[in-house]
């Protein structure tokens, strides 16, 4: 399959050799009859490429044939190579003469030798393919006439077609498989300190995307601490699954160890840094795509070292039931995904092959019998939806694809998704994804740069053009998936489905080795390799390397593989090293002729040889995250450079703007000194994607930022201003004014009292409205602290994203901060931020007022989604009137001023998301009535605030927390009609005398009230069937919950109670509780004076776990039947002033599973349970970990601390 590649490598020769031949200097001249013929043999192999791929399944010798082909267009285009280099090298010889004022041409001698080699190297070629016309005519195989290529032009080329591509976002059929898996992990049967929940089914089946919808959700979110995520895949190595679980705290190399050992000591520190102010702390750990297990029990036991608390889980995703058993140690902790209805198929399918047009009942037949045939395999379902795409919208096509003979086996409708790719070279794209592992995050700037670098996007201007469009396709037939992007929409990350992986491998396993240290690999294997990734040393590697080498054109490398070579590595297109273990570059690098691609990010070297200078092809240079590196002079004659990454400013190469080529640049620092002035940017038109001007401090004046010639980047999308506190940065930043074509400004640290003119310049002399940044979505100012007003932003009127920060002195948002034009019409509606979806106003701590526009014919921000209002100490109010039907979030935070917020929030029946935090002069919140949509609503410190008026149905609120708010006394009707509440939390609201029935909330898993001191009745009405998690705690007034309701709670793991009236001697509601003794694993019980004892129904909770008594203030011993608690691990006594006596020690010995007890505040018991000398110490002597007030007095079989 390997050869079906071989077109492309036949394209890009004969596009190579146009390219060279229309060079137009005397090296080209010399050569156009030999160049003539190279591209007639090569045209004339072409046209037998077809017959032959066709043939070589019957005959070996045709087979053989195209192997001896391949390697010809390989050598051939490796001396196209060398031609072009030296074309590059005279190129820079002559520029650097020309600047030293010297006329010097190369020596006669050096031109005719380099004549003579070119001539024998291109004698040699045309016979080889001589050789393999006439075998091919000896073979019968048939000429087929083909199209040509066109070469691409360097400047001018057509705009990339923009092609759809799935929403990730659009899950189908998922819901109730999300619900089920985090259940099992928030709701666990048991604790244990490390429990699996694997998620089994067959390939294709949708597991990855289950387990990652799971690890967004909004619950495990809450419940984990702390959360990773580990693709496993063919190899189960805990060295690197600990290493991954590393780098979610860091990217820095250097500092992940590189000892086992040392790796969990760091990990538990990170983990237990990251705990906060939290008690406890719990982790998930997602391994994906697991197949083996024999080091599964070495992982657990170093996962149960990171973290010893119980409640850390987790996810595997596998395809065996062998190892899904293997791994879970509880029963029924497993989860096995359906297939999806065939009505869900259709709908995944019909949503992209309709292109957003209706389909006839025709076609509604033919795709519904389409979708029958995937299976209900989510995944065959995406790939056919893409095929289909790209077709025509037929019959015909249609029932071509039905009745194709693909069907029943995933890999043949992957291999039918690859065969209708549009063209050789996307083909050989595709193949040379698998060049990563699985699971890989693909960088989309990255991934075509690589692409470039091998040539598969020809040689002009436009390749980045192109490489978009190849992107676009791939994802548009799904073979790409989980695409990330930014706030304007473009493309920064993506995935590759495994079994889309292993189609890659497949189609490029002749070319593609990833050496592993579980590779199984041959020697006969290597001699065809050209894409090596290197993962690991081993005694196979130097003969390996030294038989791939010659051939070599990638080469990705964790370990120093230069080392192990005494050759070099003649062919390399593409050199890439990983990690903190490659510590320096050889001094030869420059003799890499065919390099284009260096990437040394993020390893420990730290000097770029001198010969860098020579690698005169190189057109990417990625040097990230190195701390000490430094660079040589003479990088300006890196001739081809496109893609220059670096991130400190010692790196940036002197006089950078002699690099004209330059497309991609995201960092430039401004210095005072020659060769580092803003003007270095003025020749570096080609600059696309993100560019970020860093001490523009450095600066004169508006003459000098002119230089920059900011407004010829028709390609740029972001730009970034840092003032760096820059004192004449009103003079500069006029001179900085960018391209029409900008979609994100970020502007930091201006010092200006008014921002640059051209922000709202007319486009040209038009009259048309239109502004000269109309095209800007994203727009942040950033601690422009001199900024006494706002300009009149609505005129951007794409604007989507708009952030103010620290805008310090702005005192008023009014009619000039809005579109002050006027409509013609008194009946036309003037929109207001039409566009905007999200507002952000942050540390604007001078902002008093912020109103409306005083017109009556006026829709204010019809498409705001988020309005985000923090640290605004001063502003007194939020203007949200009229409509704001499209809002779905709002965040207010630390508005000490805040007494209203408008009645517009009335209408919002999108909004899903309400919070509101120290916001203390709040007195009241409009009506929620009819939010059918609110998902969340959070108040928190809003002390004047005296009722949360939830009226009618709010029937989706899944999360209502109020905290602190000292005045509230009423919480509105409505909320007995949110029935999906999962969450309740009421606490410190010491006013609060009224909540709505509870009764029916048969989704509400965790219940928390505390300090409600007028509080007399709490509607708790039983069953609450999904109740998990109950706190009721210091409400002195509040009734006795009826007795029987605990125990009807039957599936509560976590109960915290007490604290209730002085004057009961008893606890009340606990006479059912015997009736949990098979689900609660933890409770709290909360005391006070009169109470002498504890309830004795507890001495039925066999499954309790962690038992903690406070505040029993009159209570003197603990009872003999606390022995009956067998599964009790955890006791924890804390301010019980009188009591003096624990158990008998036979008791207390025979709670076999107790390893840990925790006594504080308790000054008697404290005295007598003093390490040897206290009498009753000898009860608890023999348990493992016993902290007294803090004091760890006693840790069995672990070191002391």
């Amino acid at each position: 399959m390997a050869e079906a590649l071989l077109g492309a490598v036949l394209e890009e020769l004969v596009s190579k050799l146009i390219s060279i031949a229309a060079e137009q200097t005397s090296l080209a001249w010399g050569f156009q009859k030999e160049l003539k013929r190279l591209r007639d043999s090569l045209e004339m192999i072409e046209d037998f490429l077809q017959d032959a791929m066709e043939s070589q399944t019957k005959e070996k010798a045709v087979k053989r044939w195209l192997k001896r082909l391949k390697d010809v267009a390989y050598e051939a285009n490796d001396v196209l190579d060398e031609f072009a280099y030296e074309i590059l090298r005279r190129k820079v010889e002559l520029r650097n003469q020309i600047w030293r004022k010297v006329l010097d041409f190369p020596s006669s001698n050096n031109s005719i030798l380099f004549r003579l080699k070119m001539a024998n190297k291109i004698k040699d070629i045309l016979k080889s393919l001589d050789d393999l016309n006439n075998l091919a005519d000896q073979f019968g195989l048939q000429q087929r006439a083909i199209d040509r290529i066109t070469p691409v032009p360097a400047y001018g080329g057509p705009k990339v077609e923009t092609i759809s591509y799935p929403d990730d976002s659009n899950i189908v059929g998922r819901k109730h498989d999300v619900s089920k898996v985090v259940d099992l992990l928030v709701n666990p049967k048991d604790e244990q300190i490390v429990s699996v929940v694997p998620i089994v089914g067959m390939a294709g089946l949708g597991k990855t995307t289950l387990a990652k919808l799971v690890y967004d959700d909004l619950n495990v979110k809450r419940h984990f601490d702390v959360k990773f995520w580990v693709c496993v895949s063919d190899h189960f190595d805990v060295k690197r699954i600990l290493k991954e679980m590393l780098e979610h705290f860091t990217d820095d190399q250097i500092s992940i160890p590189q000892n086992m050992n040392a790796m969990i000591k760091k990990l538990k520190e990170k983990i237990e840094r990251a705990k906060g102010e939290k008690d406890q702390i719990r982790y998930l750990l997602v391994l994906d795509d697991v197949w083996d297990v024999a080091k599964w029990k070495e992982l657990k036991d170093c996962l149960i070292g990171v973290n010893q608390n119980e409640g850390n889980r987790v996810i595997v995703t596998t395809r065996s039931e062998v190892v899904a058993s293997a791994m879970q140690a509880l029963p029924n902790r497993r989860h096995q995904p359906g297939r999806l209805k065939d009505e869900e198929c259709w709908s995944i399918i019909k949503e992209r092959a309709s292109r957003g047009c209706l389909v006839s009942h025709e076609l509604e037949l033919i795709g519904m019998e389409i979708a029958k045939l995937c299976q209900g395999v989510p995944l065959v379902a995406k790939v056919i939806a893409g095929i289909m795409c790209n077709i025509e919208m037929s019959q015909g096509t249609w029932l071509k694809i039905q009745n194709s003979d693909v069907w029943g086996s995933i890999e043949s409708v992957l291999q039918l998704s690859f065969d209708h790719l549009s063209s050789p070279s996307l083909k050989k794209c595709f193949a040379y994804c698998a060049m990563f592992p699985k699971d890989y995050c693909f960088e989309k700037e990255q991934l075509i740069q690589l692409w470039m670098a091998e040539g598969f996007l020809g040689s002009s201007m436009e390749m980045m053009d192109t490489g978009n469009k190849y992107l676009n396709e791939l994802l548009s037939i799904s073979l790409f998936q989980d695409v990330e992007k930014d706030t304007c929409g473009n493309i920064l990350t993506f995935k590759m489905h495994d079994m889309v992986h292993d189609l890659a491998l497949s189609v490029s396993k002749f070319d593609t080795l990833i050496f592993q240290e579980y590779s199984t690999s041959t020697l006969n294997e290597f001699s065809h390799i050209r894409h090596l990734n290197v993962g690991c040393d081993g005694e196979l590697l130097p003969r390996m390397l030294t038989m791939t080498a010659p051939k070599l054109q990638s080469l990705f490398s964790e370990i120093d593989v230069i080392k192990k070579l005494s050759i070099t590595f003649t062919s390399l297109r593409v050199l890439k090293f990983v990690g903190s273990n490659i510590l320096e570059l050889p001094t030869s690098l420059g003799e890499l002729k065919h390099l284009r691609y260096l990437d040394i990010s993020k390893t420990s070297i730290v000097e770029l040889p001198k010969s860098t200078t020579k690698l005169y092809n190189l057109q990417t240079l990625r040097l990230l995250g190195l701390r000490r590196l430094t660079i040589p002079d003479g990088l300006r004659n890196l001739i081809s450079l496109k893609h220059l990454y670096f991130d400190r400013k010692p790196i940036q190469p002197v006089l950078i703007g002699n690099l004209t080529c330059l497309q991609t640049l995201p960092i430039f620092f401004v210095g005072s000194e020659k060769g580092h002035r803003v003007k270095e940017l003025g020749s570096l038109n080609e600059l696309r994607g993100e560019l970020r001007i860093r001490d523009l401090r450095h600066v004169r004046d508006k003459q000098e930022a002119h230089g920059a010639y900011l407004h010829r980047k028709e390609k740029l999308c972001k730009v970034i201003f840092d003032f760096s506190w820059s004192n004449n940065c009103k003079e500069v930043i006029e001179g900085l004014q960018p391209h029409s074509n900008l979609q994100s400004l970020i502007v930091r640290n201006y010092r200006g009292e008014s921002f640059p003119s051209w922000m709202f310049k007319p486009v040209g002399d038009s009259n048309t409205g239109l502004l000269l940044l109309n095209n800007l979505m994203e727009l942040e100012l950033i601690n422009c602290t001199n900024c006494e007003s706002l300009p009149p932003l609505d005129q951007l009127r794409n604007l989507q994203l708009l952030k103010l920060e620290n805008l310090r002195n702005v005192k008023c948002m009014a009619n000039e901060f809005y579109c002050n034009e006027s409509s013609d019409s008194k009946n036309e509606v003037i929109r207001v931020f039409p566009a905007l979806k999200k507002l952000t106003l942050v540390g604007m701590g001078s902002l008093e007022e912020w109103t409306t526009m005083e017109t009556t014919n006026t829709t204010m921000f019809p498409c705001l989604e988020e309005l985000h209002i923090f640290h605004c100490a001063s502003l007194r109010s939020v203007p949200l009137m009229g409509q704001c039907s499209s809002l779905k979030k709002l965040c207010i935070l630390a508005c000490e001023k805040l007494s209203k917020i408008g009645d517009g929030l009335t209408t919002s029946t999108c909004l899903k998301e309400l919070e509101l935090d120290s916001c203390p002069n709040l007195s009241s919140i409009p009506n929620l009535e009819g939010f059918s949509s609110l998902l969340n609503l959070s108040v928190l410190r809003c002390d004047k605030l005296n009722v949360v008026p939830i009226l009618g149905s709010c029937s989706s609120l899944e999360k209502l927390i109020i905290i602190h708010c000292e005045n509230l006394s009423k919480i509105g009707d409505g909320l007995n009609t949110s029935t999906c509440l999962k969450e309740l939390e009421l606490s410190f609201c010491h006013n609060l005398t009224y909540v709505p029935n509870l009764g029916g909330f048969c989704a509400l898993q965790r219940l928390k009230v505390v300090s409600c001191d007028r509080l007399e009745i709490f509607p708790l009405k039983a069953p609450l069937p999904s109740l998990k998690e109950v706190m009721i705690s210091d409400c002195p007034n509040l009734k006795p919950i009826p007795n029987d309701s605990p125990g009807r709670f039957n599936c509560l793991g976590k109960l915290a109670i007490g604290g209730f009236s002085e004057e009961l001697h008893e606890f009340a509601c606990l006479s059912s509780i015997q009736y949990l003794s098979a689900s609660l694993r933890v409770l709290k019980l909360i005391g006070w004076q009169k109470l002498k004892s504890l309830p004795p129904q507890l001495q039925f909770l066999t499954a309790l776990e962690q038992l903690t008594i406070e505040e029993f203030q009159g209570i003197e011993a603990l009872p003999e039947w606390l022995g009956n608690l067998s599964s009790l691990l955890h006791l924890w006594i804390r301010s019980c002033k009188k009591l003096m006596y624990l158990p008998s020690v036979d008791v207390m010995r025979s709670l076999s599973k107790l390893v840990r007890i925790d006594i504080e505040n308790c000054p008697q018991l404290e005295t007598r349970c003093e390490r040897e000398s206290g009498p009753e110490w000898c009860k608890i002597s023999h348990i493992a970990k016993i902290t007294i007030n803090g004091r760890r007095e006693m840790l069995i079989g672990l070191e002391s601390e």
